[in-house]
């Protein structure tokens, strides 16, 4: 069933064989560029969902990010779960995190709306500041233990999970970029056989704007 408070993407639009490939807690100054050149070499876009302490140590890799078609989104600035923290200093903590990552390559830093919450935990009253202050929260269908686990476990997972909409969660942070850009080399061509196109999640968070609301 597609979630349909406006602030939380879960999936995008079910009748399009379009799945989403995000990553989270980088950038890595190691681990990131591995992902990027198996991106690259499979002409796919993604979505980066930065940790704001680690972006702004690389800010020529957010550059590199973005130069190569990428959409750039948040994380968190210091990987806490959110109801855990401040809310005026999440609030900072966030804004700070956007303004890095728009000066880093000469974008607006509302334009970078989109938000993975640590550990996907949220509550409903951080849910209200995060929707008031103006951010999307994005979740996932599919987010294999990847760092735990046999690489082919972690591709089965993924193949198993794809469905139209799909939103997949890997990670190019904490030394698991090898295994990660092993993991995408594998799963990208076989989801491309099935018929499905990687899409960034503004362009599925816009598909899914229009779609009609059900009552």
């Amino acid at each position: 069933m597609q979630e349909r408070h406006p602030s939380i993407l879960w999936h995008g639009d079910g009748s399009r064989r379009a799945v989403a490939l995000t990553f989270d807690d980088g950038p890595h100054l190691r681990d990131t560029p591995r992902v990027l050149d198996v991106l690259a070499k499979h002409d796919v876009h993604a979505t980066f969902h930065l940790v704001g302490k680690h972006a702004a140590q690389h800010r020529t890799l957010i550059r590199q990010i973005h130069n190569c078609g990428h959409q750039l989104a948040l994380h968190c600035y210091r990987h806490i779960p959110f109801p855990l923290e401040n809310m005026k200093m999440l609030r900072s903590q966030l804004e700070h995190t956007q303004n890095v990552i728009a000066d880093s390559c000469g974008i607006a830093p509302e334009t970078i709306r989109d938000l993975r919450p640590p550990y996907g935990v949220f509550d409903q009253a951080t849910l209200s500041r995060l929707t008031d202050w103006g951010y999307r929260l994005v979740m996932w269908n599919c987010m294999p233990p990847h760092w735990m686990q046999p690489l082919g476990w972690s591709i089965q997972q993924v193949m198993e999970a794809i469905m139209p909409g799909s939103v997949i969660v890997l990670h190019d942070g904490h030394g698991h970029g090898t295994r990660v850009a092993e993991i995408v080399d594998d799963i990208v061509p076989r989801i491309k056989a099935l018929g499905y196109e990687f899409i960034r999640v503004e362009e599925m968070q816009k598909q899914r704007e229009q779609l009609p609301v059900s009552s």
